[in-house]
């Protein structure tokens, strides 16, 4: 980014010290926004996206601080660096702990103001560079395959990328057909063992002697019919990842020998006496309370220590129902129809979908669309094509938007529109608390209003009495 399209916003009510400054970083080959008084400072920072504020601190009515703590709320990414004749300790640390880049007393030094901008700047640019990589990682390795708005869908996003770079143990929890496998796959996807084998194995659907066997292996003449070396999962997935799924089900004695590998970092086949070395990243996913196992005797606490370096929590479609369109709507764009048509869903049928509760979650909403679009021959998926549960669910109707047809005939775009200024009309256009419902961060919802007002609607009538 260049110094022409970096964007500040300068505040103070002494014009003589803001004329200086604005002089001084035009100069620079800054593009700057001057605002005489809070009040200003507001409403611009309402209307356009700065990368960094300059400051007065002691300003009649609205002061520096506020200033910055409304910066704060609208452009969270954005630095503020705080100017005043009023220096002291006391209020040097209010400001930084506020969230202020820095605290620069008057009478202002312009060399070293303009060190301050260029690192104030260089923070910036840093922490956007990361983000964006972030970004460009998800989209490449699949964490947008989750999808969905809420805050929980946005937790479960964030560890997963936080989550994969440590090379650490995972304990992956959530109830069937929440996705835990593809939680998973994720995660060796983007750690850096993805060039290593990702393995996953079904503790609960192998006995004891079976699971033993295909995690260690065994050697030659170990037992009847053992008639050459086996090389178990551990021993061959050396390097990778390892899913242990449902490893709650796993049994005591199992439990122990896994502890053992995963402390000494080795392992004896079975009727072996050589120790053998692994390396190798564990990852144990279960729909159980581990604590209430572990409370109960039936799974070694040790373990559980060991497995639970770090935690994922994967909520259960029941809530997060504000989902559900935008999963319906994935779905019906994932899978191919016998005729090639596009479907849609009617709002009755939506509807439906939304008050049912989900004991098999996103898999059995998935399992759901699939089979409608497989039986629907017109364009629109209707109730009657739905599974016979989701009409007997037994719960009075609830309205599932105000707008109840007219939405889910319009494209992904328009249904995202409609849906975004329907939250802002009721919070009486209010950007802040709205990006918060929505779960979405203040500049992602005001680059989607600019773009609809570069689309020819004019979003602040809306919100006029």
């Amino acid at each position: 980014m260049t110094k022409e399209q970096i964007k500040i916003l300068l505040v103070d009510d002494e014009i003589i010290n803001l004329e200086n400054i604005r002089h001084y970083l035009i100069k620079q080959g800054y593009s700057l926004q001057i605002a005489e008084n809070g009040y200003t400072a507001i409403e611009l920072i309402d209307n356009h996206l700065f990368d960094l504020i300059i400051t007065d601190l002691k300003m009649e009515g609205v002061d520096g601080c506020q200033v910055m703590e409304y910066c704060k709320q609208k452009l969270p990414e954005s630095e503020v660096i705080i100017m005043t004749g009023y220096a002291t300790v006391n209020s040097a640390v209010d400001a930084m702990a506020r969230g202020a880049y820095y605290y620069l007393p008057k009478p202002i030094k312009l060399q070293e103001l303009k060190t301050l901008v260029e690192k104030a700047l260089e923070k910036k640019m840093l922490r956007r560079e990361v983000s964006e990589l972030k970004q460009q990682i998800m989209a490449k390795k699949g964490v947008t395959q989750f999808v969905g708005h809420h805050d929980k869908i946005l937790k479960l996003k964030d560890d997963i990328t936080t989550f994969s770079q440590l090379d650490c143990n995972i304990l992956i929890i959530g109830e069937t057909g929440t996705g835990k496998e593809l939680v998973a796959r994720t995660i060796h996807e983007l750690s850096t063992r993805s060039d290593k084998r990702f393995m996953p194995i079904n503790c609960a659907a192998l006995s004891e002697e079976l699971v033993l066997n295909e995690l260690f292996g065994h050697e030659k003449d170990a037992f009847t019919g053992a008639s050459q070396v086996h090389h178990g999962l551990f021993e061959t997935t050396n390097g990778g990842v390892i899913l242990l799924d449902e490893i709650g089900e796993m049994p005591m004695i199992m439990q122990a020998k896994v502890l053992r590998v995963l402390q000494e970092k080795k392992l004896y086949r079975i009727g072996g006496t050589k120790e053998i070395p692994v390396d190798f990243r564990i990852l144990a996913a279960t729909n159980k309370n581990l604590e209430n196992e572990v409370a109960e005797k039936r799974f070694r606490q040790d373990l559980y220590y060991r497995l639970n370096v770090a935690t994922i929590h994967i909520p259960p479609l029941r809530e997060r129902k504000e989902d559900i369109q935008l999963l319906v709507y994935h779905f019906l764009g994932k899978y191919p129809t016998a005729d090639n048509q596009v479907k849609t869903i009617s709002a009755e049928a939506l509807e439906i979908l939304y008050r049912y509760d989900y004991p098999g979650n996103v898999r059995e909403l998935e399992n759901t669309i699939e089979r409608a679009l497989a039986i629907c021959r017109g364009p629109t998926i209707e109730p009657c094509h739905l599974p016979a549960r989701f009409n007997n669910t037994g719960d009075p109707p609830r309205p599932y938007t105000p707008e109840k047809v007219e939405h889910v005939t319009k494209s992904l775009h328009e249904n995202e529109r409609d849906y975004i200024l329907r939250i802002l009309k009721s919070v009486n256009g209010n950007k802040t608390q709205a990006a918060k419902l929505m779960g979405i961060d203040r500049v992602s919802l005001w680059r989607k209003l600019n773009k609809y007002k570069e689309e020819g609607l004019d979003i602040d009538c809306l919100f006029k009495e």
